[in-house]
């Protein structure tokens, strides 16, 4: 039995590696223009905060691709500048929060701020109606909100969705 020559293998492999490189010729160093820069605002979110016994709206920088933060801001103490203009908050509990369509409602097609603590763990959660209003006017802020659905106390059933909106606090804008 004869063995294969190793000859052939090793120059078919100098070959390929020498042909690797044709076609690319050397660069200098090439111009990319200027520095990166960001050439839109951040955005800004409204978060409605207690002042005295009713609410103000305030702004805040918000960050593109999350219109629900405002919410996810109430439970966190007031800026110092706030807090100079006696703004307080009386969310006290974490929220998260996501929108969806109601398709089972008189209304169909309505977008909707399913607003719950942060934890996800189905507790009895006594909102005072201040917080209530902080929650569902910052909810409805939100470009596009009609409504919001805040989870309150378990039910016989289980469920305890309370359907709010902006206007049912009315009487606390400023």
């Amino acid at each position: 039995m004869r063995r294969p020559h190793r000859m052939p293998r090793v120059l078919a492999a100098a070959a390929c590696a020498a042909l690797a490189g044709c076609g690319i010729r050397p660069t200098g160093i090439v111009r990319a223009g200027g520095l990166p820069s960001a050439g839109a605002y951040p955005a800004t979110v409204t978060v409605y905060l207690v002042h005295g016994d009713r609410l103000r709206s305030v702004t805040r920088p918000g960050l593109p691709g999350r219109p629900n933060l405002g919410l996810e801001q109430l439970n966190v103490p007031p800026t110092t500048r706030e807090r100079a203009m006696g703004l307080r908050t009386e969310v006290d509990t974490p929220l998260e929060a996501y929108a969806v369509v109601d398709a089972s409602g008189p209304v169909v097609g309505r977008s909707l701020m399913v607003v719950r603590p942060a934890d996800g763990q189905p507790r009895s959660m006594s909102w005072s109606r201040i917080a209530m209003a902080q929650i569902a006017c910052t909810a409805q802020a939100v470009p596009g909100i009609e409504g919001v659905s805040l989870w309150s106390a378990p039910n016989r059933g289980g469920a305890a969705w309370a359907p709010v909106t902006c206007d049912r606090f009315a009487d606390l804008l400023e």
